[in-house]
């Protein structure tokens, strides 16, 4: 009779197929439940650090088991080089916008959505602007924050996140290091692209826009973006011509109107003093200054009544224009 030498078997408890180095036994035969393979590093869970897994989310990708033996992924991105213009500080003759805002030393270094009720769809922006930021002056001034949303093509009502970013005097959006194309935490799929801001009308791409980690462009600036609804955005003439947000919603509720309840001309008139509307409150960040130059009028040149009243119709002043947002 021969002998059948025996062999170091490896208890395999998650029977991945590997077994466990320091829960070994000899025998001649298989004992059930050991393997001959004892190169498990992972003895509680499937498979071995760096084998593929599921972290189960859907945000990330690549998930492998890591050195702790947890399942990780990493996080997904997709990145939007936006360009929007705003109708108040836009200027038709030079083709940029003005930036008087960052230099008032109320201008806001954090996120001023969430202050005025705007509740982010994920991440949103935690971070804050460095002074260097605002200090850059020419086309790549910081003009102001805005907001932009990727939402569900199937639900575009849908909001599936939300980061609030700047927009430069040139109309591209960027984070708030004040150069890079803004960055999602999602994975790379076709979204609707909206762009809002805190005094004027938001509006949305009108239909998908493919979304990798390669920059794509959504340029809200030109009529060959189109946009979702009807006259979403206000057509400017002039030497440069362009396609701007509406200004006057100075409420932030997305819409614009004159007279009636809730409308947006007298918070204005309130800001100033309702008793006193000569009043111009100078050096001032605040939504009731429609046309973003530091200063919230009432009556006189440059005020911030009219733009209001222009919006929803000269002769038409019970008119009122709603957001194209579903």
């Amino acid at each position: 009779m021969s002998e059948i030498p025996a062999t170091l078997w490896f208890a395999d408890v998650e029977a991945d197929g590997y077994g466990d180095p320091a829960a070994d036994s000899l025998a001649c035969t298989q004992p059930p439940g050991y393997v001959a393979d004892g190169s498990d590093d992972c003895i509680s869970v499937a498979g071995r650090v760096g084998d593929p897994c599921d972290d189960g989310d859907a945000n990330t990708t690549t998930d492998v088991l890591t050195a702790g033996c947890a399942c990780a992924g990493t996080p997904a991105a997709v990145t939007v080089a936006a360009r929007v213009f705003l109708e108040g500080p836009y200027t038709n003759a030079t083709g940029l916008m003005n930036d008087a805002l960052r230099t008032l030393g109320t201008f806001p270094l954090t996120d001023p959505y969430p202050g005025l009720g705007y509740v982010h769809t994920g991440s949103g922006n935690g971070g804050s602007i460095a002074p260097a930021v605002l200090a850059v002056s020419g086309n790549n001034a910081i003009v102001d924050w805005v907001l932009l949303e990727l939402r569900s093509p199937a639900t575009p009502a849908s909001i599936i996140t939300s980061r609030s970013a700047l927009v430069q005097r040139d109309g591209d959006v960027v984070e708030l290091d004040g150069t890079s194309p803004v960055s999602f935490s999602v994975v790379a799929n076709s979204y609707q692209v909206a762009v809002l801001q805190r005094n004027h009308l938001g509006c949305m791409s009108a239909g998908p826009v493919a979304l990798s980690s390669t920059t794509t462009a959504v340029d809200f600036s030109t009529n060959n973006t189109t946009t979702y609804g009807t006259f979403a955005r206000k057509s400017v003439p002039g030497s440069f011509p362009a396609e701007v947000l509406w200004a006057g919603d100075v409420t932030f509720n997305s819409t614009l109107q004159y007279i009636g309840l809730g409308n947006d001309r007298d918070p204005i008139l309130v800001t100033v003093g309702s008793t006193t509307p000569n009043n111009v409150l100078s050096n001032a960040y605040s939504t009731r200054d429609v046309n973003m130059d530091g200063n919230v009028q009432y009556i006189g040149s440059g005020n911030d009544r009219d733009p209001i009243l222009v919006n929803v119709g000269s002769t038409t002043p019970n008119n009122v224009r709603v957001a194209q947002l579903p």
